[in-house]
């Protein structure tokens, strides 16, 4: 029986082992997300270990039957190769794909990727709803969580908040 309230240290036999995630996905929605899902996938991925694999929903709507793409095929590709590459820079084997979907379905292509690919973790960047959309009109970020077959990982709100914060002192110099 461990006690840490006495400052007990557990010995290593005693530590809980940490599960290791062999088969990361990456969603990423844009290029402004990268920098954050890269740092989130690190921290979950064993470099030599653990194999990544990047996703960008290249989304479409659909008005009048006809089909109208939401970004250049190239600025999706951009999105997948510049993640991977900062993923190979931090040491994590990688690969990546675009994907296809309509606007209402990119949870569904997420989940279904995850599930093709047998991933073990489904790390997503920072939803692109605040709180209010998201109750108006739901989300991907929650209908992934419902959906997928492995855990999800997702940064906070917070965490979110405070990073605008750091990068606004990075280009200003000062705290506000």
């Amino acid at each position: 029986m461990m006690n840490f309230d006495d400052g007990v240290q557990a010995s290593d036999s005693e530590t809980m082992t940490h599960s290791v995630f062999r088969r990361v996905l990456v969603a990423v929605q844009d290029a402004s997300q990268v920098e954050h899902a890269v740092e989130l996938a690190r921290r979950a991925c064993v470099p030599g270990v653990t194999e990544a694999r990047v996703l960008h929903i290249h989304l479409r709507e659909t008005i009048r039957g006809q089909r109208f793409a939401l970004e250049t095929e190239s600025s999706a590709s951009y999105v997948v190769e510049a993640t991977i590459f900062e993923l190979r820079m931090a040491g994590i084997g990688a690969s990546g794909q675009v994907r296809h979907a309509l606007f209402d379905r990119a949870a569904e292509a997420i989940v279904a990727d995850a599930v093709a690919w047998g991933a073990d973790l489904i790390v997503l960047a920072y939803p692109g709803r605040r709180e209010l959309m998201t109750r108006l009109f739901g989300s991907v970020t929650l209908r992934v969580l419902q959906h997928a077959p492995c855990p999800v990982l997702v940064p906070s709100s917070a965490g979110r908040d405070s990073l605008h914060h750091a990068e606004e002192e990075r280009y200003t110099g000062h705290r506000s």
